[in-house]
């Protein structure tokens, strides 16, 4: 049987290709969802890791600036500005370091794949329509 030759007609081929394309709408819909969960996955964790960065530079600020500013005024005579100054500089340094660790843990773009997917799609429809434009 020829598929041209399909029993009832443009209705029939209407719905095919209304089937078709909704088949193809739920296999994306579902990659979506699966790139979601992941990204969302992925949020919660850097959330978690800029919660536990912010602790850590908080705690890090109040113990050194207790202890390591009156040991670089008084032990060393660098004065308190100086010493104000080295201990803010410090922990800039370990904010960037952490920094750095959440940028490395969120590396790959939300929703790549579906994106990709969409874009082979435009692709194909717009090599389709210039083969039956001719």
């Amino acid at each position: 049987m020829n598929p041209n030759d399909l029993p009832g007609g443009i209705p029939s081929r209407l719905s095919g290709l209304t089937a078709g394309f909704l088949r193809h709408f739920l296999a994306i819909a579902g990659l979506a969802a699966a790139e979601g969960r992941l990204f969302l996955r992925q949020s919660i964790g850097g959330i978690i890791l800029l919660v536990v960065m912010l602790v850590f530079a908080l705690i890090a600020y109040v113990t050194l600036l207790s202890s390591v500013i009156c040991l670089l005024a008084i032990l060393l005579k660098w004065g308190w500005p100086v010493s104000l100054a080295a201990a803010g500089m410090f922990h800039l340094a370990l904010v960037a370091i952490l920094y750095r660790v959440l940028k490395a843990r969120m590396a790959p773009r939300p929703f790549e794949a579906t994106t990709a997917e969409l874009q082979r799609d435009i692709d194909a429809l717009g090599t389709f329509s210039n083969n039956h434009s001719r």
